[in-house]
Formats: structure tokens, C-alpha cells, sequence
């Protein structure tokens, strides 16, 4: 079992790892608001992912919703720093453990001042 402080640093790294993603999706977003569904970039922990999620902009929005959540390719999630809270055709949602989950709400582009 991984102790407690080793684990804060894996889920302290993954929502640093993946919040930029985040913010890209935003910017994506941005640019296809008329586009339904349109083609999103994985919000895993795997810095050098660049696999692509299809969602509509409802379903984007929903998960946006919560500061702390993230969608992911099935088979990308990291059950150390996140569960998985949501299950869509191709794509989980996740949501950050612990100090990981802090990280990512005070990441967030939509809440951060």
C-alpha cells in the first residue's frame, strides 16, 4: 500500500498534470460553439496524450460543472488519484482524491480569479 504522503504527491501531480488540458478544452470550446459535438483533447494524467474525445456541448458543460472533474478515454483513468464518477460511450468522467481534488478546483479556469 502506498503511504499517505507519497500518495498526496501522486494526486498533487496528476491534477497539476492534467488542469492544463483542462484549459485547452476551454479554448476549444470557445472557438466551436456552434459545433455539436465537437472533438475535445483526454484530460488524463499522461502529459503526452493527445487522443481526442468527441462529447456535445452539453455533456461538456456538464461535466464542467464541477471544478473537479475531468473526462478521460476508458482505460486512461488512475484509480490512486481519481474515481471515476460517470461512464459515456468512449469516455469516463473522473473526479480528483484527496489534495489532487483541491488542486484541480483551484485550477479551475472557470472559478480561478
Amino acid at each position: 500500500m502506498t503511504d499517505p504522503v507519497t500518495l498526496d504527491v501522486q494526486r498533487e501531480r496528476a491534477a497539476k498534470n492534467q488542469s492544463p488540458f483542462r484549459e485547452v478544452n476551454e479554448r476549444i470550446e470557445e472557438l466551436s460553439a456552434s459545433m455539436s459535438p465537437t472533438r475535445f483533447i483526454c484530460e488524463c494524467g499522461n502529459e503526452r496524450c493527445d487522443e481526442g474525445v468527441s462529447l456535445t456541448r452539453d455533456d461538456y458543460e456538464r461535466i464542467r460543472a464541477e471544478a473537479n472533474c475531468f473526462f478521460v478515454i476508458k482505460g486512461h483513468e488512475m484509480p490512486e488519484v481519481e474515481r471515476v464518477v460517470g461512464s459515456v460511450d468512449g469516455y469516463l468522467v473522473v473526479a480528483k482524491l484527496g489534495v489532487g481534488g483541491e488542486l484541480a478546483e483551484q485550477l479551475d479556469p472557470r472559478t480561478r480569479s
